[in-house]
Protein backbone atom coordinates (compact mmCIF):
# COMPACT_ATOMS: atom_id res chain seq x y z
CA UNK A 1 0.00 0.00 0.00
CA UNK A 2 1.05 3.47 -0.91
CA UNK A 3 1.44 5.65 2.54
CA UNK A 4 -1.66 8.01 2.84
CA UNK A 5 -0.56 11.35 3.42
CA UNK A 6 -1.85 11.93 7.00
CA UNK A 7 -1.02 16.06 6.61
CA UNK A 8 -4.06 15.99 3.84
CA UNK A 9 -6.55 13.43 6.16
CA UNK A 10 -5.94 16.11 9.03
CA UNK A 11 -6.58 19.29 6.80
CA UNK A 12 -10.18 17.53 5.94
CA UNK A 13 -11.03 15.43 9.02
CA UNK A 14 -13.00 16.83 11.85
CA UNK A 15 -11.16 14.58 14.26
CA UNK A 16 -7.50 14.80 14.23
CA UNK A 17 -5.90 11.39 12.84
CA UNK A 18 -2.37 9.92 13.79
CA UNK A 19 -0.76 6.75 12.32
CA UNK A 20 0.16 4.27 14.65
CA UNK A 21 1.86 1.41 11.65
CA UNK A 22 1.87 2.01 8.41
CA UNK A 23 -1.58 0.64 8.17
CA UNK A 24 -3.45 1.37 10.64
CA UNK A 25 -4.96 5.04 11.89
CA UNK A 26 -6.45 6.58 15.09
CA UNK A 27 -8.73 8.82 16.26
CA UNK A 28 -10.46 10.00 19.32
CA UNK A 29 -14.77 10.96 19.15
CA UNK A 30 -16.10 13.64 21.27
CA UNK A 31 -17.70 11.05 23.17
CA UNK A 32 -14.34 9.21 24.76
CA UNK A 33 -14.72 6.76 21.54
CA UNK A 34 -10.80 5.40 20.18
CA UNK A 35 -11.25 4.45 16.43
CA UNK A 36 -8.01 2.09 14.55
CA UNK A 37 -8.70 2.69 10.73
CA UNK A 38 -7.03 -0.62 9.30
CA UNK A 39 -5.73 -1.15 5.99
CA UNK A 40 -4.61 -5.31 5.46
CA UNK A 41 -3.39 -6.48 2.29
CA UNK A 42 -6.52 -9.28 1.40
CA UNK A 43 -5.59 -12.20 -1.02
CA UNK A 44 -8.23 -13.75 -0.60
CA UNK A 45 -9.91 -13.26 -3.98
CA UNK A 46 -7.40 -11.35 -5.34
CA UNK A 47 -3.17 -12.24 -5.34
CA UNK A 48 -2.73 -8.09 -4.96
CA UNK A 49 -4.53 -5.14 -5.19
CA UNK A 50 -6.82 -5.22 -2.79
CA UNK A 51 -7.06 -4.37 1.21
CA UNK A 52 -9.36 -5.14 3.98
CA UNK A 53 -10.65 -2.20 5.73
CA UNK A 54 -11.49 -2.17 9.08
CA UNK A 55 -13.26 0.22 11.91
CA UNK A 56 -12.58 -0.87 15.13
CA UNK A 57 -14.03 0.71 18.09
CA UNK A 58 -10.85 -0.06 20.58
CA UNK A 59 -11.94 0.86 23.99
CA UNK A 60 -15.84 -0.64 23.32
CA UNK A 61 -17.32 2.25 24.54
CA UNK A 62 -21.03 3.04 22.84
CA UNK A 63 -21.10 5.38 20.12
CA UNK A 64 -23.79 7.54 19.75
CA UNK A 65 -25.04 9.06 15.88
CA UNK A 66 -21.66 11.46 15.40
CA UNK A 67 -21.63 13.09 11.71
CA UNK A 68 -18.06 13.49 12.50
CA UNK A 69 -17.20 9.97 12.77
CA UNK A 70 -18.62 9.36 9.13
CA UNK A 71 -16.75 12.35 8.07
CA UNK A 72 -13.39 11.45 9.52
CA UNK A 73 -13.96 7.35 7.53
CA UNK A 74 -14.77 8.87 4.49
CA UNK A 75 -11.63 11.19 4.38
CA UNK A 76 -9.20 8.14 5.43
CA UNK A 77 -11.24 6.31 2.57
CA UNK A 78 -10.64 9.14 0.08
CA UNK A 79 -7.07 9.58 0.74
CA UNK A 80 -6.63 5.93 0.64
CA UNK A 81 -8.23 5.35 -2.96
CA UNK A 82 -6.11 9.24 -4.21
CA UNK A 83 -2.99 7.12 -3.14
CA UNK A 84 -3.87 3.53 -4.07
CA UNK A 85 -6.45 2.59 -7.08
CA UNK A 86 -7.14 -1.15 -5.32
CA UNK A 87 -9.97 -2.61 -4.02
CA UNK A 88 -11.11 -2.18 -0.76
CA UNK A 89 -12.95 -4.62 1.49
CA UNK A 90 -15.28 -4.68 4.40
CA UNK A 91 -16.22 -7.26 6.65
CA UNK A 92 -19.05 -6.02 9.66
CA UNK A 93 -17.56 -7.19 12.92
CA UNK A 94 -19.68 -10.11 13.93
CA UNK A 95 -18.39 -10.49 17.44
CA UNK A 96 -21.87 -8.57 18.78
CA UNK A 97 -24.47 -10.46 16.77
CA UNK A 98 -25.01 -6.29 15.37
CA UNK A 99 -23.42 -6.87 12.07
CA UNK A 100 -26.19 -6.26 9.78
CA UNK A 101 -27.06 -3.02 11.69
CA UNK A 102 -23.39 -2.02 11.09
CA UNK A 103 -23.89 -3.04 7.34
CA UNK A 104 -26.98 -0.87 6.74
CA UNK A 105 -25.48 2.35 8.77
CA UNK A 106 -22.42 1.75 6.41
CA UNK A 107 -24.11 1.48 3.42
CA UNK A 108 -26.56 4.49 4.50
CA UNK A 109 -23.00 6.77 4.95
CA UNK A 110 -22.09 6.03 1.86
CA UNK A 111 -25.50 6.53 -0.08
CA UNK A 112 -24.72 10.43 1.81
CA UNK A 113 -21.42 11.04 1.21
CA UNK A 114 -21.05 13.96 -1.34
CA UNK A 115 -18.55 11.94 -3.34
CA UNK A 116 -20.50 8.43 -3.47
CA UNK A 117 -20.93 9.20 -6.96
CA UNK A 118 -17.26 8.09 -7.85
CA UNK A 119 -17.32 4.89 -5.98
CA UNK A 120 -19.01 1.46 -6.40
CA UNK A 121 -19.84 -0.54 -3.72
CA UNK A 122 -21.26 -4.17 -3.17
CA UNK A 123 -22.69 -5.71 -0.33
CA UNK A 124 -23.17 -9.33 0.02
CA UNK A 125 -24.49 -11.47 3.03
CA UNK A 126 -22.84 -14.64 3.23
CA UNK A 127 -23.87 -17.01 6.07
CA UNK A 128 -21.13 -19.09 7.80
CA UNK A 129 -22.25 -21.51 10.75
CA UNK A 130 -25.64 -20.02 10.45
CA UNK A 131 -24.17 -16.58 11.13
CA UNK A 132 -24.91 -14.09 8.88
CA UNK A 133 -21.62 -12.07 7.57
CA UNK A 134 -21.78 -9.03 5.39
CA UNK A 135 -19.13 -8.47 3.23
CA UNK A 136 -18.96 -4.99 1.26
CA UNK A 137 -16.69 -4.28 -1.99
CA UNK A 138 -15.86 -0.48 -2.59
CA UNK A 139 -14.16 0.36 -5.81
CA UNK A 140 -13.40 3.74 -7.63
CA UNK A 141 -15.97 3.32 -10.77
CA UNK A 142 -12.96 4.36 -13.20
CA UNK A 143 -11.17 0.92 -11.99
CA UNK A 144 -10.61 -0.22 -15.73
CA UNK A 145 -10.61 -3.26 -14.34
CA UNK A 146 -14.23 -2.74 -12.80
CA UNK A 147 -15.83 -5.04 -14.52
CA UNK A 148 -13.49 -8.46 -13.92
CA UNK A 149 -13.25 -7.24 -10.18
CA UNK A 150 -16.98 -7.17 -9.71
CA UNK A 151 -17.27 -10.78 -11.63
CA UNK A 152 -14.40 -12.28 -9.31
CA UNK A 153 -16.16 -10.58 -5.85
CA UNK A 154 -19.72 -12.15 -7.29
CA UNK A 155 -18.04 -15.77 -7.86
CA UNK A 156 -16.42 -15.63 -4.54
CA UNK A 157 -19.81 -14.69 -2.73
CA UNK A 158 -21.63 -17.08 -4.94
CA UNK A 159 -19.08 -20.02 -3.65
CA UNK A 160 -20.49 -19.35 -0.14
CA UNK A 161 -23.92 -18.85 -0.57
CA UNK A 162 -24.16 -22.13 -2.62
CA UNK A 163 -21.84 -24.30 -0.57
CA UNK A 164 -22.62 -28.00 -1.31
CA UNK A 165 -23.80 -30.34 1.59
CA UNK A 166 -21.71 -32.87 3.49
CA UNK A 167 -22.93 -35.55 1.02
CA UNK A 168 -22.34 -33.73 -1.50
CA UNK A 169 -26.06 -34.58 -2.76
CA UNK A 170 -25.32 -38.05 -3.14
CA UNK A 171 -27.55 -40.70 -1.32
CA UNK A 172 -26.66 -42.86 1.60
CA UNK A 173 -26.16 -46.31 -0.39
Amino acid sequence: MNALNLTRINNQSPYNVWQTSEEDFNFESDFGVLYRVSFRIEQTIWQDGAYEFSIINQNHRASPNDRKLRETIFCIIEEFFTSNPEILLYQCETGDNRQAMRERLFLRWFKEYEHSDKYYIKVSEIIAEEVANYTAMIVQKDNPNLEAIIQDFDEFVGFFQNKPTENNGQGNG
